[in-house]
Parts: C-alpha cells; sequence; structure tokens
C-alpha cells in the first residue's frame, strides 16, 4: 500500500501557528495550577507578546476550566473562584459568555444545515 502523502511529517505540521501558540500556553497555565499558583499568576507566565491574543487565549483558557470543573465536574463556580483565586463575577461572565458562544455557534450551524449559508 501507497504511502499517505502526509505520513512522516510533525505532529504539528497541520497546525497554525496560532495553534501552536495556544497549545504552549494552555500547558504553562496547566502547569502552572498544578503548581499550586492562581488563574492569574499562571497565566503571567504565558509570555505570548501580542496583547489581543494574550487575552484571548487567557479568556478561552478560563472557559475551558469552567467546561471541566463546572459544567463536567459540577463543581461550583464559588468554589472555583477560591481556588483559581479570582472573583466569582469573572467566572460568572466567563459562563455567560460561553453560553452565547454556544447559541450563536448553534443558529449558525442550523440556518447552515437549511443552506442559507453564513446567517
Amino acid at each position: 500500500m501507497a504511502e499517505a502523502w502526509y505520513e512522516g511529517l510533525p505532529d504539528d505540521a497541520l497546525k497554525t501557528e496560532t495553534d501552536k501558540i495556544y497549545e504552549k500556553a494552555e500547558a504553562t497555565i496547566r502547569e502552572g495550577l498544578s503548581r499550586g499558583l492562581d488563574f492569574d499568576t499562571a497565566c503571567a507566565a504565558i509570555g505570548v507578546e501580542d496583547e489581543e491574543l494574550r487575552k484571548g487565549i487567557i479568556d478561552d483558557m478560563l472557559k475551558v476550566l469552567i467546561g471541566e470543573e463546572h459544567f463536567t465536574k459540577n463543581v461550583p463556580l464559588d468554589e472555583m473562584a477560591k481556588k483559581l483565586k479570582v472573583p466569582e463575577a469573572r467566572l460568572k461572565e466567563a459562563k455567560a459568555a460561553m453560553l452565547e458562544d454556544v447559541k450563536n455557534s448553534s443558529i449558525k450551524a442550523f440556518y447552515k444545515s437549511l443552506g442559507h449559508g453564513n446567517a
């Protein structure tokens, strides 16, 4: 059988530079949290120069943690706030943003399924 064109490529060959930055930042944040750092201190170590990208990574990482802890493991937001040492209001805002993202994605998928393209 012939070798596929992608065999032998590095695992990250098809990832964008932004994907690689996100993955490295996520690993850095998780490592800091595992060492007992608070969320913002762990985020300070990511070393991303682009401020907009940096803010996006931090916002997304907070959403990922909410998904993993609050939605999957049923950890209350007040407990997460204590563990991460962030205001509970910040977690509530991130949760609301997550739900808004899901709503918007669902609406777009619905219209796309009807053949309306970009809704």
